[in-house]
């Protein structure tokens, strides 16, 4: 029986899979693989590359195949529409490095996020079709781009769409869409991000110049610590194929990096295994900084470089330029608090702020008040784009067709979107984007819940658990990390560390665990020293200590009052 009431922040318990209960480590391992459906022996635990799909069983692949093949073969100039964040960069790096490796000519070009923001834009495509170029191939973006692929078609450009986003009930008018979201694809339940559905064109390029007996010697594996990282950046599912991409892409980076990625690692001082959580807290904000703040086309020089001084360079360049974004974000986020101070909806723009921030902004807005933000910025011809982010229990997507009337575009899913705000429209889109809001916040305690694997005891706490828990990553979305539940410990003792961390001594009374909390000032007097709570979190290795030793990374508690 699970604990009535809410947590410290605001959720209640359920089940995540069924109530499992375990005071040792085979009974918690042994119901954990049970409840999830799996076995010792699983596949799940031992990804195979040989498992991906057949890359033809894309919609549109045959087609884009041999084009690709084709160009290659007869040394055509290639050009590589790709896109300024974490995902665009790098399936923009696989292709080029790839492609050339190939022995084509390889020309690619990345938009300024503030200038020209997401999409392929016309301008480009008249460039590369004016150059000579007759194949274009674009890396997540295109499927709306319906200016650009009627541009390229008129140009007698063959325009390769390579993209993951939803599309509209009308396709673009390209050579070739490959895009698992089609309604007549579905390729790998359409899980793969944009640099997945590159690596996979890539895959049938090779098999087909593989057939021709003309196979470039150039193994595609070097490719999948980028993979990895834009799968992880764009914060896909990592279950079926992204799984084994990213396992093996971890692999590599864990092993024998590329250039660019060693260097990247070593400006985020990263010197334990990388995660898909190092990922996410480490390489992809600094990749991303590039696009927020100046152009992604330093991260993609970054992505794709050999030479080992020029990748310190420009990681040493993404460094500093991820550090200028935490203070643009802090800024921005200061002045948002104060433009907001007597205002009950959280919608605010300025003139002043940097397009590339006001996203994040918005996030930090939400997650402090506990409701979807929205943060905006003037582009250069005064229109004000804004961005959105919400909370659990809230859907951004929705609250942005609530507010569609007082928006020339705008698009999004549940925890993220934005818009441009037609002209002299500021205020009504504030008033009604409160009302969207509040009519959603109704419902929004109701989905606010946290999940739980089971009810642990102490006892259980043993290094030999840990291990195997381990198992499970890559961990993310999809693939959850298995969290429990420790029920009515005291907590001894409370050391507050650098960064908002904060070391725990908890008991039972028979047995210790050494917690550990990041972000520890959110739930401020609830992990007070003296008190008795039950614990939410993961058991997992103590990589500092050592020698066996365990801990559990505390996310949220509960009182046991």
């Amino acid at each position: 029986m699970l604990p009535e009431g809410r947590t410290a922040k605001g959720f209640r318990l359920i089940w995540r899979n069924g109530s499992l209960v375990a005071d040792d480590p085979v009974t918690a391992w042994d119901g954990l693989l049970a409840a999830r459906g799996l076995s010792e022996a699983d596949p799940f635990f031992s990804p195979r590359l040989a498992d991906l799909p057949n890359p033809f069983a894309m919609t549109d692949m045959a087609k884009a195949a041999a084009r690709v093949a084709d160009a290659v073969q007869c040394s055509e100039s290639i050009h590589i529409f790709g896109d300024f964040d974490a995902d665009g960069v790098n399936g923009t790096a696989i292709l080029v490095e790839a492609l050339k490796a190939a022995g084509a000519t390889v020309t690619f070009s990345i938009p300024h996020r503030a200038d020209e923001g997401h999409g392929i834009g016309v301008e480009p495509v008249r460039e590369a079709a004016e150059s000579g170029v007759h194949l274009g191939i674009s890396v997540d973006t295109g499927t709306t781009c319906f200016d650009a692929c009627s541009e390229a078609t008129r140009m007698g450009l063959d325009l390769i769409v390579t993209d993951h986003h939803l599309p509209e009930a009308t396709l673009p008018g390209c050579f070739a869409l490959l895009n698992p979201a089609r309604s007549d694809c579905g390729f790998a339940d359409r899980q793969l991000c944009g640099t997945g559905v590159a690596f996979f064109l890539l895959m049938a390029v090779w098999k087909l110049l593989a057939e021709r007996g003309v196979r470039p010697d150039f193994d595609l594996r070097l490719l999948l610590d980028r993979v990895a990282v834009a799968t992880i950046a764009d914060v896909m599912n990592l279950v079926g194929v992204n799984r084994i991409l990213v396992h093996h892409g971890l692999n590599k980076l864990n092993s024998a990096p590329s250039v660019g990625m060693q260097a990247l690692l070593n400006v985020a001082r990263v010197k334990k295994s990388v995660t898909a959580e190092t990922i996410g807290f480490y390489l992809a904000p600094r990749i991303n900084a590039a696009g927020r703040l100046q152009h992604g086309e330093a991260a993609m020089r970054l992505l794709s470089t050999h030479d080992a001084n020029e990748a310190a360079a420009l990681a040493a360049e993404l460094d500093e330029t991820n550090k200028q974004r935490r203070q643009v974000e802090a800024e921005v986020f200061k002045q948002a608090e104060a433009k907001l101070a007597d205002s009950s909806v959280l919608a605010v723009y300025d003139e002043r702020w940097h397009a590339g921030v006001v996203g994040l902004a918005a996030g930090r807005l939400s997650r402090k008040h506990g409701k979807p933000a929205a943060v905006g910025f003037v582009t250069p011809d005064g229109a004000v784009r804004v961005s959105l982010r919400g909370r659990p229990g809230y859907h951004v997507g929705e609250l942005l067709n609530g507010c569609g009337a007082h928006l020339e575009g705008f698009g999004g899913h549940a925890g993220a979107g934005g818009g441009t705000v037609k002209e002299g429209a500021w205020e009504a889109f504030a008033a009604t984007f409160e009302r969207v809001v509040e009519e959603q916040g109704e419902n929004a305690a109701d989905h606010m819940q946290q999940a739980v694997d089971g009810v642990l005891g102490l006892s259980a706490m043993h290094i030999a658990l840990a291990d195997r828990l381990s198992r499970f990553e890559p961990l993310g979305r999809g693939n959850p990390a298995c969290t429990w539940l420790v029920e009515n410990l005291h907590i001894a003792d409370r050391r507050d560390l650098k960064g908002g961390v904060s070391r725990l001594k908890l008991t039972d009374g028979s047995h210790w665990i050494d917690g550990i909390v990041f972000g520890a000032g959110g739930m401020g007097d609830a992990i007070a020293p003296g008190l008795t709570v039950s614990v939410i979190g993961q058991l997992q290795k103590d990589e500092w200590r050592g020698n066996g030793a365990v801990q559990f990374v505390v996310e949220d508690v509960i009182s046991s009052a």
